[in-house]
């Protein structure tokens, strides 16, 4: 079956065979393969796919070395996505243009407002790391101040969005580490119902969580070049001076704890001290798969930066041995099948960001348009309202024009931001 409108391509499952390029529009979580999409090269992997149950399946003719089986007449088409997640009736078409016209503008207006206080947020942040050095009694109050009011926001709203800030907007790489960790904690803190206490011990050791390396030479820190085994064992000792530099500030035991063991892993394999699950703080583990994900997305050398959609999925398939299997779970629900920051293809063919994720309605993101001109700014969807629209692939880097990519480039880093006013706009 060939979509016209989206120029997709859709088989039933006793179509398949070796050599075909197949998307499985699925979850992380809900098949076996380490990766979503990929040129079938075994028998086995057929079984595998035809044991999931879909009764319908993309696949990409550009990118086979083979043809569909010929299809079976007794085959119900229908569309995957539609049958997997249930969509609204599109609008009716009464509806005025200038309705719509004045959505968006009030969605643009949201979106710069959100991005002020990002800029606000981001800056307390820096303000904070800079007076942990020889204030760090001044940079713990600040620290307080900053995450009880993050908390009493996102924990009391009904729905809160992530927003994606592009890179170019935001600063040294330091400070925006500690936001993203903040921001990816209290996101997946809201989402396991902890309490607001709670939640106010693992915003502040995410916060500070790396307060030691600003004891550690930056040669190191941003070394793109693995480091050797003497520079590996200087960095790990940013765990014990972030320790001793707030041991003669009041902080509470629970946040020096979750400090301790933010690079401590499930299977034993983490350190300083090699602690296993069940011996890992409950809130260490959120404080942990938070802080792991920002460094995948992004790590001081930009050329191995993953996508948000490539992190969440290698934590998945290859690495979670090393977390809490619940919590990692979860936290992948949070961010959507189409994390913040992630480059996707629309069903008319457009390409877009991913500017903003609610995790209620995680198939229709706020997403950005890709323009060539880097001068115009791409016009934003949110995608509850433009049901007309779809997101179709999730795409890497490499795969964009040319253009887009050295604009991809000149961001590097995406940082995130919790909003309640634009997830509800």
């Amino acid at each position: 079956m060939h979509n016209q409108a989206s120029d997709t391509y859709y088989i039933s499952p006793d179509q398949l065979q070796v050599g075909l390029y197949i998307h499985l529009d699925l979850g992380w979580m809900d098949h076996p393969f380490s990766v979503s999409n990929f040129k079938i090269t075994e028998d086995a992997q057929i079984d595998t796919i035809k044991s999931l149950g879909l009764k319908q399946l993309r696949y990409d003719p550009r990118r086979s070395t083979s043809h569909p089986l010929k299809k079976n007449a007794n085959v119900v088409e229908f569309l995957v996505k539609k049958a997997l997640f249930p969509e609204p009736e599109p609008a009716k078409e009464t509806t005025p243009l200038n309705a719509a016209q004045q959505k968006r503008q009030v969605l643009k207006q949201v979106i710069n407002e959100s991005e002020q206080k990002f800029m606000r947020t981001s800056a307390e942040v820096k303000n904070i790391q800079k007076l942990s050095t020889e204030h760090p009694d001044q940079a713990y109050g600040l620290a307080q101040t900053l995450v009880q009011d993050l908390v009493s926001s996102t924990l009391t709203e009904g729905d809160i969005a992530i927003h994606a800030m592009s890179g170019h907007r935001v600063g040294d790489q330091h400070y925006q580490h500690e936001l993203n960790t903040l921001v990816a904690s209290l996101i997946l803190a809201k989402n396991l119902n902890i309490s607001d206490e709670d939640a106010v011990i693992l915003g502040m050791a995410a916060i500070l969580h790396d307060i030691g390396k600003r004891q550690i030479s930056d040669k190191i820190l941003l070394k793109k070049d693995p480091l050797n085994l003497r520079e590996v064992a200087i960095y790990q000792t940013h765990v014990a001076l972030g320790l001793n530099m707030l041991k003669e500030v009041a902080v509470p035991k629970k946040i020096m704890t979750l400090i301790a063991q933010h690079h401590e892993f499930a299977d034993g394999s983490g350190y300083p001290q090699g602690l296993r699950a069940e011996q890992i703080d409950p809130l260490a583990h959120i404080l942990i798969i938070a802080n792991v994900y920002d460094n995948l997305c992004n790590p001081s050398n930009p050329a191995l930066a993953k996508t948000p959609y490539e992190a969440l999925s290698m934590m998945f398939a290859q690495q979670r041995h090393q977390f809490d299997q619940t919590i990692l779970r979860r936290f992948i629900k949070c961010l959507g099948i189409y994390p913040p920051g992630s480059v996707v293809r629309l069903s008319d063919q457009q390409l877009a960001t991913v500017i903003s994720t609610n995790p209620q309605q995680p198939l229709r993101p706020f997403v950005q348009i890709l323009n060539d001109d880097p001068e115009e700014e791409g016009e934003t969807f949110d995608l509850r309202e433009a049901l007309d629209i779809n997101i179709i692939q999730c795409l890497k880097p490499e795969q964009l024009p040319d253009i887009l990519q050295k604009r991809m480039r000149l961001k590097q880093r995406t940082s995130y931001f919790l909003d309640k006013v634009y997830a509800t706009v």
